[in-house]
């Protein structure tokens, strides 16, 4: 084989490798303000593009906050609706749930760039930085966790989360609860009597 057919060959099977790393399956978590006041509520959008071998009739996964924040409602995209196998309240931080058209069984394959699985609700219980993610702890039941591929053969699974996590800021200073203003004012009337007997 001649030195240029070799060449040939391994340029095109690098490209290959290229084409094919480009095009894997992500998902990609985007808040609508990473930076919040302490009580104030935001979202999350979850994207993700999907290889058309790895087209997905649904989903499911666990949110993790890391305690400052809490879960407060999830929305499908327009593509998906809740798993109706799933029993109310059908999504929460424990299991957030998507079907391609409402229906895991007769839904359409859903494959392509950006596609919005859905958006997370968050209320900011705390101050100080968290790190919102996905986790899908158990990818063998197939209606429950990750990804659920159209094709029976393959398993759910996890696609790298582009960024890894998403940080949030919950920051500022809640005002005074009303019993200790009322307190701090009655205590210094008393100093302020005190003086004036003294």
């Amino acid at each position: 084989m001649s030195i240029k057919r070799v060449l040939a060959r391994s340029i095109l099977l690098g490209s290959l490798v290229v084409a094919e790393t480009a095009s894997a399956t992500s998902i990609t978590l985007t808040p609508s303000n990473p930076s919040v006041v302490l009580g104030s509520s935001f979202q999350i959008a979850i994207t993700a593009d999907i290889d058309a071998p790895d087209a997905i009739i649904g989903f499911g996964f666990d949110v993790g906050t890391g305690g400052i924040l809490a879960f407060t409602g999830f929305t499908p995209g327009p593509l998906f609706a809740d798993d109706p196998f799933a029993l109310a309240p059908l999504s929460d931080a424990d299991g957030i749930r998507g079907a391609s058209g409402g229906d895991l069984l007769l839904g359409p394959a859903i494959s392509g760039s950006n596609i919005l699985l859905g958006s997370l609700a968050f209320s900011a219980i705390g101050v100080g930085t968290t790190t919102v993610n996905l986790g899908a702890d158990d990818l063998n039941f197939f209606y429950t966790e990750g990804l659920i591929p159209e094709d029976p053969t393959l398993t759910n699974f996890l696609p790298p989360v582009a960024g890894s996590n998403v940080t949030v800021t919950a920051s500022g200073v809640p005002a005074p609860p009303v019993p200790a203003l009322i307190g701090l004012g009655l205590a210094i009337l008393s100093v302020t009597g005190r003086l004036r007997q003294k």
